[in-house]
């Protein structure tokens, strides 16, 4: 009896799925349009391998510091990708990935940012750079797909967020050396 009441009222409660971050849904909007693009202006798309950065603030092309309310957008954006685009059947290269798996007592891994652990050309054909605008109320995402041999931009999309989607708890931030309060 006590089996029964349990299996009734999960089947009454409403199932609760895994929430899907703002930025899924933007990142999965920008591969859409950079995939759609791609295939109208690229016949090559299905061999190339494509690689991805953080993103940098449009205005200095460094990337967002952790103080910044627009660095979680810069990595989590970016991370997306590499999900939404595989998706879609883009040959993703992850030049982050070290030759060998690294074991500590903490874990194993086998991304790195140090250099000495990287393959310092990897084979890239394409590279997804994007940048990141500051509006009055939000953020400008520009994205393109660039050649790595000719520099050509071979697709380029953009979203805009509003402000309060990566700054919904902030009270005050520095920017440009200038304290802005959050509206």
């Amino acid at each position: 009896m006590r089996v029964l009441v349990i299996l009734l009222s999960l089947m009454v409660l409403p199932a609760k799925a895994h929430s899907i971050s703002p930025y899924d849904e933007i990142a999965d909007r920008l591969a859409q349009q950079l995939v759609t693009q791609l295939n109208q202006s690229s016949p090559r798309q299905a061999h190339a391998q494509v690689g991805i950065t953080r993103w940098v603030m449009s205005d200095t092309l460094e990337l967002p510091t952790s103080e910044n309310a627009l660095y979680s957008v810069s990595h989590e954006v970016s991370e997306a990708l590499y999900s939404h685009l595989t998706e879609r059947n883009v040959k993703l290269i992850d030049f982050r990935a070290q030759n060998g798996v690294t074991l500590t007592s903490a874990g194993a891994t086998m991304l790195t940012n140090d250099k000495q652990q990287l393959n310092l050309n990897p084979n890239l054909d394409w590279v997804l750079v994007g940048t990141m605008s500051r509006e009055d109320d939000g953020v400008m995402l520009s994205i393109r797909v660039l050649d790595r041999r000719s520099q050509s931009v071979l697709a380029a999309a953009n979203h805009y967020v509003p402000k309060h989607l990566y700054w919904p708890n902030k009270s005050a931030q520095i920017i440009d050396g200038h304290l802005q309060r959050s509206r």
